[in-house]
């Protein structure tokens, strides 16, 4: 005679469960429909940055071309090359507000994402009549497009576990990886002074006047370098710092710490070079090119090991 209450009470609870289990799946379902149209949106918004970015810099290119017979149409393409880099610009903050809504990838997409902000709102806030913008604008694109376009492939994991990242790492790798893309800018601008200088020793340049002259290349290449070390002295100091704490002793290792101390080194010896023992030019530029290989190396052994 007992069974029967049992099982009555039993097929409550089952009823019970299931209707927990409908209210439950609309819940699931919306937040997995949210998850979906959130990584649809980033993926438009990448392959709308990739496209724009690209087809701005194949503009600013063409500006650098020595053509000054169309020098009407120089102007409108540089125009339409702004205007590329503008709308480019927008969806890498819709990109970027996206991952800050919800973080789909590493902390290495989201570096890059506000490095190619900083770059593109560079590129967009600097006179473009200055001299030297159409170079550094054409540079910073091709920077920009390469970030834009092989990070996706480069990441490695989600970040399922940024909370428990200290706010010290964010700065430590965003203030070294800003510094590592503007000496980036500084190594492209230092090969396009190279190559001038060697088509001035040819005298190529004499009838063309849209390229960018060699003194204006070296102003460049100055000032972003006394940024570009600011960033890693930043970056080198916070590193310090996360090593004194402990949290990286472990994972760095001590030739990884010693050659971020070096690569810093020799960016103090060239740009201090510069004004004391007049290492300009053709010899600045080299040690510019050296400097970021240098920076490479340790690049993939330092910050991408992080992750």
């Amino acid at each position: 005679m007992c069974v029967y209450p049992f099982k009555a009470e039993s097929l409550s609870f089952l009823s019970t469960l299931e209707k927990d289990h409908k209210t439950d799946m609309p819940n699931l379902s919306t937040h997995e429909n949210m998850i979906h149209n959130i990584f649809v949106l980033e993926l438009i918004s990448r392959i709308a940055m990739s496209t724009l970015f690209g087809f701005a810099v194949l503009c600013f290119g063409y500006t650098l071309t020595p053509n000054i017979q169309k020098k009407q149409r120089t102007e409108f393409i540089h125009i339409f090359a702004r205007i590329l880099f503008m709308l480019g610009s927008a969806f890498t903050i819709v990109y970027g507000t996206l991952e800050f809504i919800l973080p789909l990838n590493s902390i290495a997409t989201q570096v890059h994402t506000v490095i190619c902000l900083v770059l593109a709102a560079t590129v967009l806030f600097i006179d473009p009549n200055k001299e030297g913008a159409p170079a550094f604008s054409f540079l910073s694109g091709a920077l920009i497009f390469l970030l834009v376009t092989l990070t996706p492939f480069l990441d490695p994991k989600p970040l399922y576990r940024a909370h428990s990242v200290d706010w010290l790492v964010y700065f430590h790798i965003g203030t070294g990886a800003l510094g590592e893309a503007i000496f980036a800018v500084v190594f492209c601008t230092s090969l396009l002074y190279l190559w001038n200088y060697h088509k001035l020793k040819q005298r190529k340049l004499a009838s063309s006047g849209s390229l960018t002259s060699l003194s204006s290349i070296e102003k460049l290449v100055e000032k972003s370098s006394l940024f570009g070390l600011t960033f890693i002295t930043l970056s080198l100091l916070s590193g310090i710092a996360l090593i004194f704490i402990g949290k990286f002793t472990t994972q760095v290792g001590f030739i990884k710490i010693l050659w971020a101390f070096l690569v810093w080194g020799w960016y103090v010896m060239t740009i201090f070079g510069r004004s004391l023992w007049g290492w300009r030019g053709k010899k600045g530029a080299k040690l510019a090119i050296f400097g970021m290989i240098l920076l490479m190396l340790g690049l993939f052994g330092t910050i991408w090991h992080y992750f």
